[in-house]
């Protein structure tokens, strides 16, 4: 398995906590995902150095859940940001729906979850996909920042 490189910048926030609730192995380590997570902030341009960041990993019928109780859609999604205050948040990914969405995109389940890790914090800076405009600005983005964050 081909391991990414993404540079650290220490200047960011370095409380981020990840957490599988999973049996499923993760495909990337702790550091690569908080790496991902501090370059996705500092290339959003918002200043996050008091932030406090939570990164959990569900299954779908976790990540079903949290969606009916805090959204009212009776469905898996792929993120779900919990934005608590301007200091502390949470994102939610589901691990099968990354690993079913890199199947379908003929992708790696690693760029899926890198990529969710990214929405996510568009989302906290105030991206929206919920219209075809957000949504194609949104991703455009997030590419962006993706091979901005990654080298092979």
């Amino acid at each position: 398995m081909e391991e990414l490189t993404i540079p650290n910048h220490p200047a960011i926030p370095k409380n981020i906590i990840i957490k599988n609730t999973t049996k499923r192995h993760l495909p990337l380590t702790q550091g690569v995902l908080k790496r991902c997570a501090r370059n996705t902030l500092r290339l959003s341009g918002k200043k996050y150095t008091g932030l406090s960041l939570g990164i959990s990993f569900f299954s779908d019928g976790r990540i079903k859940k949290l969606n009916q109780k805090y959204l009212k859609t009776n469905t898996p999604t792929d993120v779900i940001v919990f934005p608590y205050s301007k200091d502390n948040a949470d994102i939610a990914i589901s691990l099968d729906t990354a690993k079913r969405n890199a199947r379908i995109y003929k992708s790696s389940l690693q760029k899926e979850i890198l990529l969710y890790i990214i929405h996510g914090i568009l989302h906290l800076n105030g991206y929206n996909d919920t219209t075809p405009k957000e949504r194609k600005r949104m991703f455009a983005k997030q590419e962006e920042i993706l091979k901005k964050i990654t080298k092979h």
